[in-house]
Parts: structure tokens; C-alpha cells; sequence
């Protein structure tokens, strides 16, 4: 007897930039899967997103919100009301290969100890270039895409990574009721490392789907080298190993995170990295203050996350010493952080 395909609920996260979304949507429109439902969440935009789709995409469920909730929220209030056994994360700045979604299915169906299903991220503006394949993490709880600025790979099977990149994967509802929804606390950045980590400590699988090919239009949305997305992420990276990182770990974080300020600046000095782009982009007062102010939010919030972090420990099904393992496996120097590659896949 055969099976009819799972339902697959795709959720797109909406914040103006129409021009985008509609490229995204077609493309999802162009998929080789059909069980699907898509849902736009648009948040808080002042473009008319709903007068859009009406004339363009009727099919697609949309959900308004009052305002910008960011992706965390955003992505929490589309899952909230998806019918699918799997809901799929896009962003809007990305546009989907026909057989993305099939491939993602296809994975996630092979092996029910399987949470989560990342894609293969190539850099839109530059096709032969990947952007991530997986993501990995720093031992002071900053991630970064595996293998970005590297040829694009071809996989004939799945390929164990640590974490999915929030640009494009396949959660299964499943392993999402277990371990909660994403920290709406983050906002954005970070938040999918964080939800990463709950599920592989919750003993949760993640892959990467080969075939499950997306382009993705870096930072159209975030601003590539806004100070306030430095902001976030220095803010919310440290969240992330305060509630995911064994103790251990915790306790090496401020030497780590030290170490890898010193290695930025001499970069910076050498003009030899990326960063520079931000730096000659922004004033270094305004860097600095920046900075400082995302390490004050971090602490006024130090005590919520500890206690996120104890109400989560009932889920554990990884040890400490296991987790330890686990991020030392895929772990990412901090000069792979900042600028060079590493390949994973």
C-alpha cells in the first residue's frame, strides 16, 4: 500500500523587500513536492505583502503581525498554526532549486531520529560559492556556516552536521514539541544555534539533505555589516553557550572570547579578512559602544537564561561529557570564525 507524502508546512518570514519574497514564493510554487502549505508571516512591513499575494499567490496562508518580532518570533507564530508533520524554514532572500523540499522530506523520512534537515546554502550573488553546508560552533558559542566561501559540494547521502543554518532547513514537529519553539529572547542571530543545540542535547540527529539546494542573497534583509546585527550577535552568541555549553566549557568562555577579539584586531590591522568591510563601513566609537552595550543586555538577561537552562536540563539525554564530544567533533577555531574555512561536508 502507498503512503501518501507527508504534509510539509513552509514558512516565510516577511519584513518589506516584496521584490524578494516574491522571488521566493515562486520558487517555491516551482516545487517538484506538492503536499505543501506555505505561510507568510509578515512582520509588522509597511509595503502591501497582503495585497501582493491576493493578486499573486492566493493559495498562501498569511499571518499579520502588529510588529517586527524578528525571526525568532516571527518563524514561533507561523509553526504555531502549521498543519504539517514538517515545517521548512526560508528566508525571503533566498530562492529554492525545485527539488529542495523532496530532498529535505526525503531525508528527514529515512531515519525518525533525524530532528532537523539542513540545506545546502549557495551565495546567490556568486553561484559556483558556497554559503553553508551545516554550521559549526566556536567554544565561545559563536557559529559560523561550515564550508562557506568553498566550492559547492555534491553529496549522494545525508551528511551528519552539528547544526542547520534558520536560512533554510526541515524541523520535524516532533523533536519541536520536546524541546520548545525558537528563544524569542534573541530576536535574531543566534537563535537557530540555539534551538541546534537543545535538540542534539535532547539526543536529536541533524543532516544535511543532498540535493536540497538553495540561493541564498546574504543580508539583504539584516544588513551585511549593520552594527546592529553586530549587536545581536555578540549579544545572543554568549546566550547560546550559557544555555547550551557544559559547564566545562563555560568556564574557559571569557578566555576564548578574549583570545578571539585580539585575533580580530590584528586581522583588522592586516586588512586581510572581511572585517574590514565593516570597520571602514562604521565609526570605531560607535563599534565599541555597540559592543558594550550588547554585553550589558547579555547580563541583565543572565539570570533568565540560567534559568532556561535548568527547566531544559529534564530533556537531557546527552551527558555533559557527551555534548563536550559532540561540539569538539565539529568545533570551529576562532580563526575559522572570523574568515577561514573548514570543511565539514
Amino acid at each position: 500500500m502507498k503512503h501518501s507524502p507527508p504534509l510539509v508546512t513552509v514558512l516565510v518570514v516577511s519584513l518589506n523587500n516584496m521584490n524578494l519574497l516574491r522571488n521566493c514564493l515562486g520558487s517555491l510554487y516551482a516545487q517538484e513536492y506538492g503536499a505543501i502549505e506555505i505561510i507568510v508571516v509578515d512582520n509588522g512591513s509597511d509595503q502591501d505583502i497582503r495585497g501582493m499575494l491576493g493578486a499573486e499567490f492566493p493559495e498562501v496562508r498569511m499571518v499579520r503581525l502588529d510588529k517586527n518580532y524578528g525571526f525568532a518570533g516571527g518563524n514561533n507564530r507561523g509553526i504555531e498554526i502549521a498543519r504539517g508533520k514538517y515545517a521548512a524554514l526560508i528566508n525571503n532572500d533566498a530562492v529554492a532549486s525545485p527539488q529542495w523540499l523532496s530532498s529535505l522530506v526525503e531525508t528527514a523520512e529515512s531515519d525518525s531520529a533525524i530532528g532537523a534537515v539542513a540545506s545546502i546554502v549557495i551565495d546567490g550573488n556568486q553561484p559556483e560559492v558556497l554559503d553553508s553546508c551545516g554550521v559549526g560552533i566556536s567554544l565561545d558559542g559563536m557559529s559560523r556556516q561550515a564550508m562557506r566561501g568553498l566550492p559547492v559540494p555534491k553529496l549522494t547521502q545525508p551528511k551528519e552536521v552539528l547544526l542547520f543554518s534558520g536560512c533554510a532547513c526541515l524541523l520535524r514537529m516532533e523533536s519541536l514539541k520536546e524541546v520548545g519553539l525558537f528563544d524569542e529572547d534573541f530576536f535574531a542571530y543566534c537563535e537557530d544555534t540555539d534551538l541546534g543545540l537543545r535538540l542534539r542535547r535532547a539526543g536529536w540527529k541533524i543532516v544535511v539533505a543532498p540535493g536540497a539546494y538553495v540561493h541564498h542573497y546574504y543580508s539583504m534583509t539584516g544588513g551585511k555589516f549593520s552594527l546592529q546585527k553586530i549587536y545581536w550577535v555578540e549579544r545572543n552568541h554568549l546566550w547560546v553557550a550559557i544555555k547550551n555549553f557544559p559547564w566545562f566549557l563555560l568556564a574557559i568562555l571569557p578566555l576564548v572570547t578574549s583570545w578571539r577579539y585580539l585575533l580580530q584586531g590584528y586581522v583588522i590591522l592586516r586588512r586581510t579578512s572581511e572585517l574590514n568591510k565593516f570597520t571602514e563601513s562604521n565609526d570605531l566609537l560607535e563599534i565599541f559602544s555597540v559592543h558594550l552595550k550588547s554585553y550589558i543586555d547579555m547580563f541583565r538577561k543572565l539570570p533568565a537564561m540560567l534559568a532556561k537552562r535548568r527547566r531544559f536540563r529534564k530533556k537531557h539525554r546527552l551527558r555533559n561529557i557527551d555534548m563536550f564530544h559532540l561540539i569538539r567533533r565539529f568545533h570551529l577555531s576562532i580563526g575559522e570564525v572570523i574568515g577561514r574555512n573548514r570543511v565539514f561536508c
